[in-house]
């Protein structure tokens, strides 16, 4: 097998035009767009970006498949920008660049959120090629927003079962997060695609909805509950280890049974500028922790200081420091005892 080094990461590329409006309209009403703005996001685009700001020389992949448009071209050139090979990073005429219209209302302070997923829809498993990308490490997201991968297949449960099965067969560690979609779409997309992922990270919300344990009440976090969905994933196939995020913190464990729990840090209010983004960013300290081998406590400090990190920036990603810099952070401000 060739030497890999690096991670790839595949799944949804959307850019988000941000819209500030005076107010959010009525049906056949009308609004002022007082400005507006241009931004990244995506499970695949937020954590790539998030681990080159942890690592400025960590060989990066990206695959996907984008449109032959200006949103697109956009999407190119900032990975080139931050050194980032896009050969399986598609450019396709058949649909847009995946987009969302965001109306962020300065009534309200409130986002109202319109997708088009456009060429996401596009990704299956022929767009990805693991004899040419060289990357230790296949991170796949959003399970639940690519439709295509969410199809179900004979053999590997999901055409995304059968992509993580490929990059497993070609010797890489893979790793999954989903979206926070509707419940019943859980078990017929998320659970068949299980065997094939190492390292799954997902919120509470999206644990529970895929194991059917309850992670939380009115009261707040049911620790329990987060304990027993980590281990029942699993149970159902996941193959080293579940790390779960919440607003609170995180909690990790590994197939060996190790287990960890982790505050999140208590930032001053004046210095969260935006929460979008936060859980790919404790996703990508999380990985990047587990791609070095680092002990499973070091992974999930790493994991929450990234968010903490990122959500000082006005963006949904790049927000943390370079390496071990980041754990710094816990030095500096309060951590959530849970």
């Amino acid at each position: 097998m060739p030497h890999r080094e690096g991670f790839a990461c595949a799944g949804n590329w959307i850019i988000d035009h941000v819209r500030l409006i005076d107010h959010y309209p009525t049906e056949e009403g009308l609004a002022y767009i007082r400005e507006e703005s241009k931004s990244t996001g995506g499970g695949a685009y937020n954590v790539i970006f998030d681990l080159r700001a942890i690592d400025p020389e960590l060989p990066l992949y990206a695959i996907g498949v984008v449109g032959e448009d200006e949103d697109g071209h956009f999407i190119l050139d900032d990975c080139h920008q931050r050194d980032i090979d896009t050969f399986q990073l598609v450019a396709s005429e058949e649909a847009p660049t995946a987009h969302t219209e965001v109306m962020f209302s300065q009534a309200s302070n409130r986002r109202t959120f319109f997708y088009h997923p456009g060429a996401n829809n596009l990704l299956d498993a022929p767009h990805f090629d693991f004899d040419h990308c060289l990357a230790r490490w296949l991170h796949l997201g959003y399970l639940l927003l690519l439709e295509k991968l969410d199809q179900s297949d004979a053999e590997f449960g999901t055409r995304a079962g059968r992509v993580l099965q490929l990059a497993k067969a070609a010797g890489l560690v893979t790793s999954a997060d989903v979206v926070t979609a509707e419940a019943e779409a859980f078990p017929r997309v998320v659970v068949p695609a299980l065997p094939y992922v190492d390292y799954l990270v997902i919120n509470e919300i999206e644990a529970e909805r895929t194991t059917g344990i309850k992670t939380r009440q009115e009261e707040g976090l049911l620790k329990d509950g987060i304990a027993a969905a980590a281990g029942k994933l699993l149970e159902a196939g996941v193959n080293l280890g579940v790390a779960i995020h919440f607003p609170e913190g995180g909690f990790a464990r590994l197939k060996t049974g190790e287990n960890f729990w982790q505050g999140s840090l208590e930032l001053p209010s004046d210095k969260i500028r935006n929460t979008t983004g936060a859980g790919d960013a404790f996703c990508a300290g999380f990985i990047y922790g587990c791609y070095h081998e680092w002990p499973l406590a070091t992974c999930l400090q790493m994991a929450v200081c990234c968010a903490a990190g990122n959500l000082g920036v006005a963006a949904s990603s790049g927000g943390m420091l370079v390496k071990e810099a980041n754990l710094d952070l816990m030095k500096n401000v309060g951590v959530f005892k849970l």
